[in-house]
């Protein structure tokens, strides 16, 4: 069987992403599953792998190779020429905004060529990504525009729960306005056609959750469940979709609970992750519908707090290439 090539974006050069990278790429288990091939800097890594203090190499590529793969031989397509002595851990410059932004365009450019296969992303920082000139608010939004695809959504995958956002990156005061019954409605579509081609589910069950306490009290707290989401809730039932709710967020997740849904839709942002980063924090994987190729994520940050001190765990970043692999292997045409 022949093994997926992915591509891994390096993210941010002063935070968690190179050192998990290296650490990652020296796991046997990984090349049992696919062939790796990194977007970074050379000194970036290089200085990754000597402050964990392990065996690995680098192997500059201009092309991807067919063989070859090995743990802790890696293969590195330098997209950024960074001075390394004057990088400071936890703070990012305009220069390192520009070079997070290169990584994942040459990796986008290579996955929608045919030469890669899917693509894994390690985390950036969105403050320095528009410091240098690219406005926006994270790397769904950008991803989306390189494909040029429209609409996405990010889903996250769990131990217990799939959970698809409405809305993403955005501040709370907004989040409102952009609850439309078409935005629900798309992300309805997008999820029950990712779900069947992904996860093999011929029609699956959609929870949709409420945006307001208690659903909205009948419009007494809100008139966003009856004006936008119950009737984006209709339509979906009459294209054929599978779909309950609203319900009211505060007490869907509750463990006690019988488990009858395939996916839930979440409204914004904090009301999907908090329950995913509470129970899967580990092991929760961030992937995008809609895009015309497969994107997988970690589901954490750059982590500054921990930065250049040897204690980041790639865990999270080995099953977010792992499940890029299995999405490969499942994918259905329907």
């Amino acid at each position: 069987m022949t093994l997926p090539k992915i591509g891994i974006t390096m993210g941010d050069p002063t935070g968690i992403g190179p050192e998990i990278i290296v650490k990652a790429l020296s796991m046997e288990d990984l090349f049992q599953t696919c062939r790796p091939i990194v977007f970074g800097d050379r000194e970036v890594l290089s200085r990754a792998i000597q402050m964990q203090h392990l065996s690995a190499t680098l192997e500059i590529i201009e092309e991807i190779p067919e063989d070859g793969y090995l743990p802790r031989k890696i293969f590195l397509f330098p997209i950024s020429h960074l001075e390394v002595t004057s990088l400071r851990f936890g703070q990012p410059d305009r220069t390192c905004g520009e070079a997070m932004v290169k990584y994942i365009e040459e990796a986008v450019k290579w996955v929608r060529s045919g030469r890669l296969d899917a693509i894994t992303t390690c985390p950036i920082n969105k403050q320095a990504m528009n410091a240098a000139g690219y406005h926006f608010p994270g790397h769904t939004e950008l991803l989306a525009h390189l494909s040029q695809a429209s609409p996405v959504a990010m889903m996250f995958l769990g131990s217990r729960w799939k959970i698809v956002l409405v809305t993403i990156h955005l501040p709370l005061k907004d989040v409102s306005k952009w609850i439309t019954s078409n935005r629900i409605l798309a992300t309805l579509r997008l999820t029950d056609e990712g779900m069947k081609k992904y996860f093999g589910i011929p029609r699956p069950k959609m929870a949709v959750l409420g945006l307001n306490p208690h659903c909205g009290e009948e419009g007494l707290l809100g008139e966003e469940e009856k004006r936008e989401i119950l009737p984006a809730i209709a339509e979906a039932k009459s294209l054929g979709m599978d779909v309950k709710g609203p319900f009211p967020a505060d007490s869907f997740f509750d463990l006690s609970g019988h488990y009858t849904f395939d996916v839930v839709i979440s409204m914004y942002h904090d009301q999907g992750l908090i329950p995913i980063k509470m129970f899967d924090f580990k092991e929760a994987v961030n992937f995008t519908l809609g895009l015309p190729f497969i994107r997988t994520s970690v589901d954490h940050g750059t982590a500054y707090d921990i930065a250049g001190k040897g204690l980041a765990d790639p865990s999270n970043l080995i099953k977010a290439i792992l499940t890029a692999s299995n999405l490969l292997k499942s994918k259905r045409n329907y």
